[in-house]
């Protein structure tokens, strides 16, 4: 009985699906409406291996795709086939260890880019994407979930992009922002709009008081609120080893307030 009970408590969901699957018909209890068609996706970490140390929130995207049509229901999943799983899968092991840090075996030809795309998926301007706060959206082929490649809007935007972004329910606008915009732990950020065919309309680039993680952001209908709070990136304490980000509350936390009709140059920070 102990034995089944330690079995038991052992048991967690905390661990990746290791495969990729198609399931074209799934078992349907009841009926659902003809009139319900579409597809559900989500989007998460699931490393591709394991990584000494690496935290789940650097694991590989993966892609979940429920589609239902005319009463039946079907199920696709696919990991992002980001250049870093690629190389991984290609090497058949971790070669990164999280937030695009090598691994110190890792060979030097390898991909730089340590990009996951495991955060939120949306789809806007006839395009499915895949996001993450360290990169570009990546584009995806929404039947076959296959990756199309980075979406940089025939080069209108660059830089680290939300996972977070906003779309505007009256006008179909996305606002979206990057931190880190001008390279790793800067206090750089870009500011942007999408229209709702998918056209970039504006992107800028602007200083926040100091270099932060910043995970979110608010819109409402006239103005744009940025905080920036004291979780702060050092490039100092990460060639000494140590934790990029740390909590440094001595910095205190601020707010930048635009006119989403204005411009960067007129934020007010509070």
């Amino acid at each position: 009985m102990l034995d089944q009970v330690t079995s038991n408590a052992a048991r967690t969901n905390l661990a990746p699906i290791p495969f990729e699957a198609d399931a074209p018909f799934l078992k349907i209890s009841g009926e659902l409406p003809r009139e319900l068609n579409g597809t559900l996706y989500r989007n998460g970490p699931n490393p591709q291996f394991e990584a000494p140390g690496a935290h789940w929130f650097v694991g590989d995207g993966m892609l979940h795709a429920f589609h239902l049509e005319n009463g039946r229901a079907s199920y696709r999943n696919r990991w992002v086939r980001t250049p870093k799983w690629q190389a991984e899968h290609d090497a058949g092991r971790a070669l990164f260890g999280g937030f695009g840090r090598k691994m110190p075996d890792t060979p030097a030809t390898t991909t730089p880019d340590g990009g996951v795309a495991n955060t939120n998926i949306i789809f806007h301007g006839g395009r499915l994407l895949a996001l993450e706060e360290g990169h570009l959206p990546t584009e995806i082929e929404p039947g076959t979930l296959n990756r199309l490649g980075y979406c940089d809007y025939k080069g209108a935007i660059s830089g680290p992009f939300t996972a977070h972004p906003k779309i505007d329910p009256v006008t179909g606008e996305m606002v979206f922002f990057g931190y880190n915009a001008a390279g790793p732990l800067t206090p750089a950020l870009s500011f942007g709009a999408v229209s709702s065919s998918g056209v970039v309309t504006r992107f800028e680039r602007f200083e926040a008081p100091y270099a932060s993680m910043v995970h979110d952001f608010i819109v409402t209908e006239n103005h744009v609120l940025f905080p920036i709070l004291p979780i702060t990136g050092s490039m100092q304490r990460a060639m000494r080893g140590q934790a990029p980000y740390a909590w440094e509350p001595e910095k205190g936390a601020y707010v930048g307030v635009m006119k989403r009709s204005g411009a960067s140059k007129d934020i007010v920070w509070f």
